[in-house]
């Protein structure tokens, strides 16, 4: 699909292009206030801050029902530098299809549409990374896959963790707490400095409502990824 170009208004009250040519375009459909779009914008500004020498540009595109000053109390919070648009009326949003916020399109240098990346709570910036990287043509398809599902690679280099905690987030999935505990349990074992692993345990202790030690593995997952917000509703509150 080729991305439609057009300049929009800006939440500061000017006009910016959607595309910038002979750049990769991450084009951000957020909403203010809300709580992935934040945990996302906050993940891509460092980013943008790793591919400044790079021809890639981010833009954000807000809805038009958002307050211009909402807006840029979100910029000022997660640190993000791309021009936010205004989608008066949500109209881009409806052209593309997107289904939900926050959602990214990466679009490449000859504005054809690669890639749709929806915001997940752990590896989103990994994704992302590797979403840039394939449109500039730094990794192939292969890689791409491997940055995406990580859990599909082999059991070398770090794969007994990521089959551990691909296990216990099925068992999660499937409402069994003390399972996904387990495995979580098993995957900190082998990596130690695992945020996702940490990330699992917590949720798992939540819905077993072991509140306190899900708060400390929350916390453990805050410290080893400090870009992504961890937190747990639990079972016992």
């Amino acid at each position: 699909m080729t991305m439609p170009d057009r300049t929009l208004p800006t939440s500061d009250g000017q006009r910016a292009p959607l595309l910038a040519p002979g750049k990769v375009n991450v084009i951000v459909f957020a909403r203010a206030g809300h709580e992935h779009s934040v945990s996302a914008l906050r993940q891509l500004a460092q980013l943008e801050r790793e591919v400044a020498a790079k021809p890639v540009r981010l833009a954000i595109v807000v809805s038009g029902d958002d307050a211009p000053a909402e807006v840029a109390e979100m910029l000022r919070e997660t640190g993000v530098r791309g021009p936010a648009l205004v989608d008066q009326g949500d109209a881009l949003y409806g052209e593309l299809g997107v289904a939900i916020y926050p959602s990214a399109g990466i679009v490449g240098k000859d504005r054809k549409l690669t890639a749709f990346q929806a915001f997940r709570k752990v590896n989103y910036l990994d994704a992302m990374r590797a979403q840039v990287a394939f449109a500039l043509g730094e990794i192939d398809q292969a890689a791409l896959a491997r940055s995406l599902d990580p859990e599909a690679a082999p059991i070398a280099s770090g794969g007994r963790a990521r089959a551990r905690l691909s296990l216990g987030r099925r068992l999660l999935a499937a409402g069994d707490a003390k399972g996904a505990i387990a495995s979580a349990r098993a995957a900190i074992g082998i990596d130690p400095a695992s945020a996702e692993a940490h990330a699992l345990l917590a949720e798992g202790l939540a819905k077993a409502g072991e509140c306190e030690e899900a708060a400390k593995e929350a916390a453990q997952a805050r410290s080893l990824s400090p870009a992504t917000p961890f937190s747990v509703a639990c079972a016992g509150r």
